[in-house]
């Protein structure tokens, strides 16, 4: 992959990793889970709002070109994973782009004086949609980092999707309020705790093996043993087993 993609890539995972450890520390003081354009059940109007929107499509989908990049290097050993991983990280981006969208509806509604409450649910639901398809993300290349990364990592990636699970369940048969955003609760302050250990030890590892994510890949030398893979690293050092 380019340089500059790989680079801004490894940046937003960073960026993601702060943003849900600010997530946790604002929780864990008593504060309810927001994003910049939606404070609990207020909007704001202000034009940082619609920057962060802005800021927050960029990010996904350069954290995405990273989990593309992994389910790539993953195809040589796991086919149905590195699927399984694309058609996620597809549904991720999709989804933070129709929730990021809602959002600049809310905003739209709040400047011209109307109420934002019938797009709640639908806030809600994408949302939800998001939180999914991220923990299934992460589960889908658990193989990657099983081979890549350190087994705490390969551990990790099975954390999201449970918590997930009960938040929903929470919000689903627990939570009587109606709100654009789940409650706070014990599982939410896991669930970003873990996805901000899982961004930052993603943009840690692609720093370590930035060579994997930069140079080209064969796919057919990694498949063909005939093939000297001394002259190329790559291959001995994503695929060894």
């Amino acid at each position: 992959m380019p340089k500059f993609f790989f680079y801004a890539g490894t940046g937003f995972c960073l960026f993601l990793a702060l943003c849900a450890a600010a997530g946790v520390v604002s929780q864990a003081d008593g504060g309810a889970l927001a994003f910049v354009a939606v404070h609990g059940a207020v909007v704001s109007a202000k034009s940082a709002a619609s920057w962060a929107i802005i800021v927050a499509l960029v990010a996904g989908i350069a954290t995405s070109a990273i989990l593309v990049r992994m389910a790539a290097l993953l195809a040589a050993r796991n086919v149905f994973g590195a699927l399984f991983a694309l058609l996620s990280t597809a549904a991720a981006v999709v989804s933070l782009a129709w929730t990021l969208l809602l959002q600049t509806r809310m905003l739209m509604l709040l400047r011209h004086g109307a109420a934002y409450g019938d797009l709640a649910q639908f806030h809600f639901a994408a949302v939800m949609m998001l939180g999914c398809f991220v923990s299934l993300t992460f589960l889908a290349l658990r193989p990657y980092f099983s081979v890549q990364a350190s087994r705490v990592l390969s551990a990790l990636v099975f954390l999201p999707f449970p918590l997930y699970c009960l938040i929903l369940a929470q919000e689903l048969f627990v939570s009587t309020r109606l709100s654009p955003l789940p409650s706070a609760s014990p599982a939410a302050v896991v669930f970003f705790g873990v996805v901000a250990v899982l961004f930052f030890a993603i943009a840690v590892h692609c720093i370590r093996h930035r060579h994997m994510f930069i140079e080209m890949t064969n796919l057919r030398e990694l498949l063909d043993t005939r093939v000297d893979r001394t002259s190329r690293p790559l291959g001995s050092v994503a695929f060894d087993s």
